[in-house]
């Protein structure tokens, strides 16, 4: 229960050794990407990635070469999906959820607050983590597709807000592709909670 053998340590401890190996190789030909802030997407491919990777080292069926075949298909389906998702729309939000405009220009948007079950003060904290001291002072808060919220504080000066475009804007219609994007349902910025 406790120790089967010795042979069965070493195996466990080379295989694991050899499909560490082989996933950092990998992973260096994949580049930084793979490994940067997680959408959903990438969090299920990090766990599957994980899970092959325990399984051969203690599961004796599975053989080194079936492992690394699993992980050689798992990393070229990524990419495919990467490539395709990089040049299309549709492919990109079914894979990635897209960013979601939660608070313009001061105003917190209930409908959005609500489909997304996102709560003013979680808005608010975002504010504030951003350096700002009134929901006023932000031109937008954006929820993005990694889980991070993005600040943007309102400016004097005229910019074109180019970062802003694809994003579903209150009153643009043509700033995103999401249908119904344009519109939103304000409340208070004393909402509670």
């Amino acid at each position: 229960m406790f120790f089967s053998s010795w042979a069965a340590i070493g195996r466990v401890a080379v295989v694991t050794a050899t499909v560490f190996i082989a996933v950092v190789i990998m992973l260096r030909f994949v580049g930084q990407q793979a490994l940067g802030k997680m959408s959903g997407f990438d969090i299920v491919f990090a766990v599957t990635l994980g899970s092959v990777v325990a399984n051969v080292a203690v599961t004796r069926d599975i053989t080194v070469s079936d492992a690394l075949t699993a992980l050689v298909v798992m990393l070229g389906l990524q990419e495919i999906v990467r490539y395709f998702q990089s040049r299309n729309l549709k492919v990109h939000h079914t894979v990635r959820q897209p960013p979601r405009v939660l608070l313009w220009d001061g105003v917190l948007l209930e409908d959005r607050l609500q489909a997304n079950s996102v709560s003013a003060d979680e808005i608010r904290a975002a504010v504030r983590k951003a350096g700002l001291p009134s929901l006023s002072d932000a031109r937008i808060v954006v929820l993005e597709n990694d889980g991070e919220w993005s600040v943007v504080a309102k400016r004097k000066e005229n910019n074109d807000e180019s970062a802003l475009f694809g994003l579903p804007i209150p009153g643009r219609p043509g700033n995103s592709p999401v249908k119904g994007g344009a519109e939103a349902t304000p409340t208070s910025d004393k909402r509670l909670p």
